[in-house]
């Protein structure tokens, strides 16, 4: 892996920054995203017993906006938000229309790779880390389940088309605890999830 980003990050710096930014410029952008068969896993310890399990969830989309600041030609720093559309439950015998989503809130950085490509401008790793804002539906008469929200962080690789769109590719995490109604117990969950994003961007 890191033989990989040495020869990256050379095969940047020899190439022409044809469409690299300047130092105190800015870009706002709006992203659409599709999550693919997002998971929630969670882990609940009762008795001295600690019970794990992944369920599936349909797949989702997303809706987002960023802002980022280039304290230098290739490095940008920003914040955004993120806000992924409840889905149901796609496991057999799951209760009624279950529905798990969350809300992002992080702080983010870039590195901008230019490429000397009149449609593929850059490519750039980019890291995000912040608050993950749980929401759950469950559709049961057994009592509700409050939520409380945890750490969010997520890496990806994204470009830049034609100075202005943007495709990303993303892997998350989103961390939170469900605390069922009357239960002896809490849940700690994980709300995994593989996101394309696309998107348009602004330099202001």
């Amino acid at each position: 892996m890191k033989k990989l980003l040495a020869v990256v990050l050379l095969a940047a710096a020899m190439v022409a920054p044809a469409f690299a930014a300047e130092k105190g410029s800015m870009e706002i952008d709006g992203k659409l995203g599709v999550l693919f068969s997002p998971t929630i896993n969670g882990e609940a310890s009762f008795m001295g017993e600690t019970r794990d399990q992944d369920v599936d969830l349909k797949s989702t989309v997303s809706l987002g906006a960023d802002f980022f600041y280039y304290v230098d030609p290739q490095i940008a720093l920003g914040f955004g938000l993120e806000y992924v559309i409840p889905s149901e439950v796609d496991e057999d015998g799951a209760v009624g229309s279950s529905k798990v989503g969350t809300t992002n809130l992080f702080v983010q950085a870039k590195y901008d790779i230019a490429l000397n490509n009149d449609v593929f401008n850059n490519i750039y790793p980019i890291a995000q880390v912040g608050y993950g804002i749980n929401s759950v539906d469950i559709d049961t008469d057994e009592g509700s389940i409050d939520t409380k929200n945890g750490l969010y962080w997520g890496i990806g690789l994204g470009t830049t088309i034609k100075e202005n769109f943007l495709v990303e590719l993303f892997y998350s995490f989103t961390y939170g605890k469900w605390e069922p109604e009357g239960a002896p117990f809490t849940i700690d969950t994980t709300y995994k999830a593989l996101k394309l994003k696309v998107g348009y961007k602004f330099s202001i």
